[in-house]
């Protein structure tokens, strides 16, 4: 008989520790799928405040000069020693000379610097399992192809209106204004996405 309360109790124990573990893997799971949500929306913000309207949209010099050619992509997505990096390169800057006068190039490379993403703050998932590299391309950084890695290549390279990752506002409908909320995404001629 007590060998069979034993059997029971056993049982009972054994039944409440199951459902206790599951409850908390289940609880875990919610939590990194909202985390994980959380990290898609990358509105690139510091106290409130959009870096691309504080720190692109006010810097002048850097979206004349960078915006005439492509998009001024903002500061907070690459970054300090990929700007610098950038900046000494602008005389084969992607297979163009991009080079500067004196002035112009010591202000563009101090505004990239002083607005790069951080290991802290909201940038620091854009540098997660960077390591020690140094890209020189947005489309390069780790994070950045986790969250295209789903988008069938036709979508991009095989659509002639977007053609390329790199051509950020094709797609992110607020890209100039920083944002590159999932919500926001329209693949041109595909419609929206949504993975």
């Amino acid at each position: 008989m007590e060998n069979k309360k034993a059997l029971v109790f056993g049982s009972v124990l054994l039944s409440g520790i199951l459902t206790f573990s599951l409850y908390g893997i289940g609880s875990s799971i919610a939590s990194d799928d909202s985390k994980h949500e959380h990290d898609r929306e990358y509105e690139y913000r510091d106290k409130g405040t959009n870096y691309s309207t504080k720190s692109v949209g006010t810097n002048k010099l850097y979206m004349e000069e960078c915006g005439s050619c492509h998009m001024a992509y903002p500061a907070q997505l690459l970054p300090t020693q990929s700007w610098q990096k950038v900046m000494l390169g602008l005389e084969d800057h992607f297979g163009e000379n991009a080079e500067l006068d004196a002035e112009s190039h010591n202000s563009i490379e101090s505004y990239l610097v002083q607005s790069a993403a951080r290991r802290k703050g909201e940038s620091r998932k854009l540098l997660r399992n960077l390591g020690n590299k140094t890209p020189l391309r947005i489309t390069e950084l780790p994070y950045f192809i986790y969250e295209h890695d789903e988008i069938p290549c036709r979508f991009i390279t095989g659509n002639d209106k977007v053609s390329s990752l790199s051509q950020c506002s094709a797609c992110h409908q607020n890209a100039e204004k920083g944002r590159f909320d999932e919500d926001d995404v329209v693949i041109p001629g595909i419609g929206r996405w949504d993975d």
